[in-house]
């Protein structure tokens, strides 16, 4: 890497400014001249900014430190949550002189900061690489675009994390060489953020190449959450028996396998599924049995199938059953940074059990404009088919008219039919 850009990366890495760093070494312009390698500076002034910014003036090459940090990122894509979080606190070498280095563990940071949740953390990362993107190799490239797709599918972005996603496809299927089981996960992403965009036949395109390739790598765990959201894409087309299959599939490999938090994401689809086909029971069953096998700190999981039981228990009447899950909803968000997804779901059970007033108000103002700016298209027209029955129930057949035609409108956008 030039010597200029190196400076600017570990710059902006050390916080500095460029005053603080030229400050009665040189002028602020001639760093930046140095900065954008418009100039080549002595090899006195060089030294001193480099001394000032902690990294020596010839650049070393530390391949086992790059290939500990690949490992380290491996770890994060087979989902190994305790390891993950060892590597990250023993790491020593966050102040290396080699850039290639610094900058693939700035990249793998910022997916740390995505496996852990703390979205905070990565968009702050996001914002720093954004600065000295321009010195980035083709690898370097693919895994920001990948990354930066992750943490959008995480804050309910789909469509900028499509964009992302697609942009490292781009990546991955030049001439630059990536790994099968990361070729893989790609795929398996562009088919979960597809999912959440209604994108159904795109889905089950991309999670089928990722579900192929995993079964040749005899990635028993990573074909099964393949199999798992194949179920789901098969649930939402109305083909309940293929969708059983899958998670039958998937039970069969989790029980193999001994992994408790598979089963609770197969037990909670399951839960979806008899909701959808009328057998509340039996919804209600594998909800309370996904949770049994969900963590403490599966979060959203456990939000999934928390709403799950309080939208069956209202349903069937039980309403103090629902109360009580609508309780522990509620302090599970408030115990948790963000999920505003849910905070709104439960809100609205909060409105409907306790009779508040100005539920009408709360569907306008909170959750209809929420699920529209993050194209939730799904949300948008149960939420809009609710508020049309309450202003047809108050005789306002005009305003019960434009929220039933919201409804259908979203529900179009959502459909697999209109890929």
């Amino acid at each position: 890497m030039e010597i200029g850009s190196r400076i600017r990366f570990f710059r902006i890495q050390n916080n500095m400014t460029q005053e603080e760093l030229a400050q009665e070494i040189i002028s602020i312009s001639y760093l930046s001249k140095i900065e954008n390698n418009q100039t080549s500076a002595s090899i006195e002034v060089l030294e001193l900014l480099c001394e000032r910014l902690g990294i020596k003036l010839i650049e070393s090459e530390e391949y086992t430190q790059l290939k500990e940090l690949h490992d380290w990122y491996h770890l994060m894509v087979a989902r190994k949550r305790e390891p993950v979080l060892e590597f990250y606190e023993s790491y020593e070498c966050k102040n290396t002189n080699d850039s290639r280095v610094a900058i693939f563990f700035v990249l793998f940071e910022l997916r740390h900061f995505i496996f852990t949740n703390q979205l905070d953390k990565a968009e702050d990362q996001i914002k720093k690489i954004d600065l000295y993107r321009d010195i980035f190799e083709v690898r370097m490239n693919y895994f920001y675009e990948k990354f930066v797709g992750q943490f959008y599918y995480l804050k309910s972005q789909f469509s900028v994390a499509m964009e992302h996603f697609k942009a490292a496809e781009g990546i991955l299927t030049s001439s630059v060489h990536f790994e099968s089981w990361e070729t893989a996960d790609l795929y398996y992403y562009i088919g979960l953020n597809n999912n959440r965009m209604g994108k159904l036949a795109l889905s089950i395109v991309n999670i089928q190449k990722a579900l192929a390739i995993y079964q040749s790598l005899y990635d028993l765990k990573r074909s099964a959450e393949c199999q798992i959201l194949l179920g789901i894409c098969y649930e939402k087309i109305d083909e309940f028996q293929m969708a059983e299959e899958n998670y039958l599939l998937a039970t069969k490999v989790a029980e193999g396998i001994n992994d408790s938090s598979l089963l609770g994401l197969i037990f909670h689809n399951q839960g979806v599924l008899y909701s959808k086909i009328g057998k509340s029971e039996e919804a209600i069953e594998h909800f309370l049995n996904s949770l049994k096998h969900k963590a403490d700190d599966m979060v959203i999981g456990r939000l999934r199938s928390i709403h799950g039981l309080i939208d069956e228990y209202y349903k069937s009447g039980e309403y103090k059953k629902c109360q009580k899950w609508l309780e522990t909803g509620l302090a599970l968000v408030e115990n948790h940074q963000g999920y505003p997804e849910f905070r709104i779901h439960f809100t609205y059970y909060d409105y409907l059990l306790n009779k508040l007033e100005d539920l009408q108000r709360f569907i306008e103002k909170d959750a209809l404009p929420y699920f529209e700016g993050n194209e939730h298209h799904l949300q948008v027209a149960y939420y809009a088919e609710e508020l049309g029955k309450i202003y047809q129930e108050n005789h306002k057949y005009k305003l019960a008219s434009y929220y039933f035609s919201k409804a259908v409108s979203s529900l179009k956008k959502h459909s697999h039919l209109n890929q």
